[in-house]
């Protein structure tokens, strides 16, 4: 039994190295050694080449990084750092990131030079100044930090730095500014103990967060924090626990936009690199990336990157980017690109693909495609296509509708599904008008609008032949049997309201009919065919008994009781298409 427990402990330690051996060549792309020789390529097709052989891809924006410059590079060994430095004659800085290396350009370069280091036992007091390497001149609003501590400070006017740091082992102080490259120096003190470095990474989505830059970060980041952002760009690290009263007064000081946590515990506000846990607010949460699995404020919640799990804001929550779970707010919900969840908000909500369920007291707004269910009190508008279904109190506007769409209003450029409203409006669907009679009322006419699929019929009719004078007004759905250009058969149900002597009679006539049309010209068809009629009285009002006597003489009258009657009725009319 031991010797299985030996052979067993000795495979997970192989596992367990083949692990940490691939995790480090993926994580270490620039020293990396290549053998490459090219002659006369475009540096964008070196990085390719370079790329491709280490497995990775190149990150960069054209606008900045020039990768036009056509050169002849032969390397037997090098290093890829060495290479990219030979390259950008080093004024690019390099990042790596899963998968990438993340060029930005650093045409300058700074120097840090300490002026003190002292401190009783493990405490030490760093000072010194930072300069531009070529111009000499001290170096504003630098940030110099010590990443195992956290401990972070900016230099002044002067260049003139001091912090204060607690530590065994080396200390090592890395300085970075914006456009300049990032240095670092060590400080060896003496106790031998091995010290378990933090881990940083880079993530270009916390480099390029838009959170920072909202009017909450505006309103509520000091301006160091703002520098810091600047200077450190998408650095990443991980820390277990954060308490803030505000984002400036927090336990990571001005390093908190650079911090990843797994819980995050913000009295009035607090701001964090990113959460992998939970975090609670007690006024908002302001985040530069991803966020999972549980954020909640009592006023607002701000993302940079993607949120996944449950997000609750008493007001507003804003995403820069993607959510997938549940979202609910107060007031209304922001997500700059897809849900694929739940989305609840109080009165509207705002995404750009939508997969999931959107509920909102007022409007949802999807600017591309919405391929979920949507309900609101007055309005769904989505900009693309809306495939899913799409419920609103008023109307549902998409440019291509290709699911189900109910409101009072339904419109579309391209109707290729199905619109269940008082009005269907696109401009490759139907917009008919109707003159035609039955054996109810002599002149009737009626708007149809709706696809062959499924088509909207709103009419009004009067009966001017009899001595009883009445009215109706109907409402009804249909579904066209196209044979060919010219003969197609509409299946219809429609309800009807009777009226004579006023509007308070409560006469209702259920109609079920088959019309035959025949085109006659590139506008005009006609049509005819049976119906088979139910009528229900509800009440006893003056003119109730007109329409019952005249409902009375109808041929074959199939007789329900007082109240309801049946009979086989016809239409026949005009279409002008």
């Amino acid at each position: 039994m031991e010797k299985k427990l030996n052979i067993l402990f000795y495979i997970m330690l192989v596992l367990a190295g083949c692990l940490l051996i691939t995790n480090a060549l993926a994580q270490d792309n620039l020293s990396r050694t290549v053998t490459l020789s090219v002659k006369q390529k475009k540096i964008a097709e070196i990085l390719t080449i370079i790329g491709e052989k280490g497995k990775f891809y190149f990150s960069y924006s054209n606008d900045v990084i020039k990768t036009d410059s056509v050169v002849s590079i032969v390397s037997s060994g090098q290093t890829i750092k060495s290479l990219l430095d030979e390259l950008f004659h080093g004024r690019v800085d390099y990042k790596e990131s899963p998968g990438y290396i993340i060029l930005r350009p650093t045409p300058y370069r700074l120097t840090l030079v300490p002026d003190t280091l002292a401190g009783p036992g493990n405490v030490y007091y760093i000072s010194g100044y930072v300069y531009d390497d070529f111009t000499g001149k001290k170096l504003y609003n630098a940030s110099v930090y010590e990443k195992n501590s956290l401990e972070s400070t900016l230099t002044d006017q002067n260049g003139y730095f001091q912090l204060k740091i607690k530590a065994n082992g080396m200390i090592t102080l890395n300085v970075s500014k914006e456009l300049y490259r990032d240095t670092s120096i060590n400080f060896l003190n003496n106790v031998n103990v091995s010290i378990k470095s933090r881990e940083y990474y880079y993530s270009a989505d916390a480099a390029n967060s838009k959170s920072d830059r909202s009017w909450l970060g505006r309103m509520f980041l000091s301006s160091g924090q703002k520098i810091q952002n600047l200077n450190l760009g998408g650095y990443l690290s991980t820390v277990p626990v954060q308490t803030s009263l505000l984002p400036s007064l927090g336990s990571h000081g001005m390093m908190s936009g650079q911090i990843v946590n797994n819980f995050s515990l913000n009295i009035l506000g607090g701001y964090n690199g990113g959460v992998n846990g939970v975090e609670l607010g007690g006024l908002f949460n302001i985040n530069k990336q991803e966020v999972k699995y549980v954020q909640a404020a009592g006023l607002f919640n701000i993302v940079g990157g993607n949120s996944k799990g449950v997000q609750l804001a008493g007001i507003n929550n804003n995403d820069q980017k993607n959510i997938e779970g549940i979202q609910a707010a107060g007031i209304y919900n922001m997500v700059k690109d897809s849900l694929k969840g739940v989305q609840l908000a109080g009165i509207f909500n705002h995404v750009r693909n939508s997969k999931g369920i959107q509920a909102a007291g007022i409007y949802n707004y999807t600017r591309k495609n919405n391929k979920g269910f949507s309900i609101a009190g007055i309005a769904n508008v989505t900009g693309n296509d809306a495939s899913g279904m799409q419920m609103a109190g008023i109307f549902n506007k998409a440019r291509v509708i290709k699911g189900v769409s109910f409101a009072m209003v339904n419109i579309a450029d391209t109707l290729d599904g199905y619109g269940i409203g008082l009005l269907n409006i696109s401009r490759n669907g139907y917009a008919k008008i109707e003159v035609y009679s039955n054996e109810i009322t002599t002149t009737n006419i009626a708007f149809k609008s709706g696809n062959a699929k499924l088509y909207s019929i709103i009419s009004g009719g009067v009966n001017f032949t009899d001595k009883h004078v009445y009215y109706s007004t109907g409402f009804g759905l249909g579904h066209d049997f196209i044979f060919n250009n010219n003969m197609s058969l509409s299946a219809e149900g429609s309800t009807h309201l009777l009226l004579a002597k006023g509007w308070k009679n409560q006469n209702q006539i259920n109609r079920v009919s088959a019309l035959l049309n025949f085109r006659a010209g590139s506008k005009v068809s006609f049509f005819a065919g049976p119906s088979f009629n139910v009528y229900t009285n509800y009440g006893h009002h003056p003119g109730d008994g007109d329409i019952q006597q005249i409902i009375k003489n109808k041929p074959g009258l199939i007789d329900w009781g007082n109240r309801t009657k049946g009979w086989i009725g016809w239409s026949a009319g005009i279409t002008i298409l």
